[in-house]
């Protein structure tokens, strides 16, 4: 059976255990996922299980994603210009150890895949980008690459400068002080995932919103309650964009299509043992 890890920092429980342990019994797939709280420190360590064979690959989620890079052989386009990996795989051309570490980047087709199911069509429209991690750049990334005018804005500004000029997006220094409308608007920020939040986006700029997509999932947000409030007509919960990147994630792992509707049916079941 083919070991792979779920690594985070904190991390008690991640939906892609349960959805991918399915899907890989669904598929007649010998793996199985197990979820590992990995300090920073040793995040090396679990590359070097990858390389020995030990592990097949892992799932790298927050505060990994970026680190993991500086630890792998090579990386995918699209990991490279998001500089972030969720998911790490050993291989060699002739099965010999150690493997080499690749590291791919579905996070980016899960917030495509999840904002193109309601509105299909994203060329001209202008997307605000909440954060500046990994979850966001890979959504101004699937954004941009669209077509979208896209601006990004974060806390620490400096962070979102920087991925702004390399992507040649707009960054937001202060949006109390931005005249912006946007059309759609996606919170990764770690905001909605603190026991007491504050409002991120000034009332003015939902005016004209279509679409508002919060990451955290299981549990509701202040981000998604004032969407709600501000009659936005599409409202997704980060248990849609994670289905929408877990089944890439799962393809690149298997080789087969992914049983999605069994995916989804997966996924609702954890999302309601969490919420309650």
């Amino acid at each position: 059976m083919k070991k792979f890890w779920i690594v985070g920092h904190p991390l008690s429980f991640c939906l892609c255990t349960p959805v991918s342990n399915g899907a890989f019994k669904e598929l007649a797939f010998d793996a199985e996922f197990e979820t590992h709280d990995v300090a920073p420190d040793d995040l090396h360590l679990v590359m070097e299980k990858i390389r020995s064979g030990e592990l097949a690959g892992a799932v790298t989620t927050m505060p990994h994603k970026t680190p993991a890079l500086e630890l792998l052989d090579e990386s995918t386009d699209e990991a490279k210009a998001i500089n972030a990996v969720n998911l790490v795989l050993g291989h060699s051309p002739n099965g010999e150890l150690p493997y080499k570490l690749k590291g791919y980047n579905t996070d980016w087709l899960g917030a495509l895949g999840a904002v193109k199911s309601l509105i299909p069509e994203l060329k001209g429209k202008h997307i605000l980008v909440l954060g500046a991690g990994g979850a966001a750049r890979a959504a101004a990334y699937a954004f941009h690459k669209e077509g979208a005018n896209v601006s990004i804005w974060n806390r620490t500004s400096e962070r979102a400068k920087a991925f702004a000029e390399k992507m040649q997006i707009t960054q937001i220094p202060d949006m109390r002080k931005w005249d912006g409308e946007p059309d759609i608007i996606i919170n990764a920020t770690s905001a909605s995932y603190q026991p007491s939040q504050s409002t991120l986006v000034p009332f003015p700029l939902w005016k004209n919103v279509q679409l508002a997509m919060d990451a955290v999932y299981g549990k509701t947000s202040l981000f998604l309650e004032e969407a709600n409030a501000a009659k936005v007509k599409h409202i997704i919960s980060g248990d849609v964009w994670f289905l929408n990147q877990a089944a890439p994630l799962l393809e690149i792992i298997t080789g087969k299509k992914a049983p999605l509707e069994l995916m989804k049916k997966l996924t609702d079941e954890a999302v309601d043992i969490i919420k309650s």
